[in-house]
């Protein structure tokens, strides 16, 4: 089974997070569940904190039934290290300013699920991980809105996305196999 292919699509997260959490971007929130993924020492189980934060409290049955399958796949396609893992983004047909905000937002709710680590990722010892950090906050501040459709730019995002797919699984693989000194601290953004 492919497992990419029981993920979502960007059109089913949006309508569904329409519904259960206005004003969340789909990309945003596929990152910030990503995010969450890379340190939870639990992941074989959705944390009720991060429900709720999704659900905002409501009762719904479908919008859990997908939470929880973007949950368990996002999970299984870290774990395994997969080329199967995807950013969830809009179609390759979608305006290119569309898809860059969108990978912008991904970014941004990657590092805002990391930030709820009890752990700190300053100062972690694999170099690649930092700098792997740092591109991705570079990427979260990206400014879109004129970007021309052509051939230059299309590649360009492109190897920008694919950089950011296997950043995710670098940091998801080195958060989860490594052992990181306690944050002081800690507080949760996600209430």
């Amino acid at each position: 089974m492919n497992i990419a292919s029981s993920l979502p699509n960007y059109a089913e997260l949006t309508t569904l997070l329409n519904k259960i959490q206005p004003g969340l971007h789909p990309a945003e929130a596929h990152g910030l569940l990503c995010g969450y993924l890379c340190f939870t020492s639990k992941p074989e189980k959705l944390d009720a904190q991060l429900e709720k934060f999704f659900l905002s409290g409501k009762k719904n049955k479908e919008a859990r039934a997908i939470l929880l399958q973007l949950y368990e796949t996002s999970h299984h396609s870290l774990k395994q290290f997969s080329f199967d893992f995807n950013l969830i983004l809009p179609d390759d047909d979608t305006d290119i300013n569309v898809r860059a905000e969108a990978l912008s937002l991904w970014c941004q709710g990657f590092l805002t699920g990391l930030a709820q680590s009890p752990t700190s990722l300053q100062n972690h010892p694999v170099n690649e991980v930092v700098e792997a950090l740092n591109d991705l906050t570079e990427i979260a501040q990206l400014h879109f809105g004129n970007i021309s459709p052509n051939e230059e730019d299309e590649t360009a995002y492109v190897e920008l996305t694919e950089y950011v797919r296997l950043s995710a699984l670098l940091i998801f693989n080195e958060l989860q196999s490594s052992a990181i000194s306690p944050k002081i601290g800690t507080r949760s953004l996600l209430h």
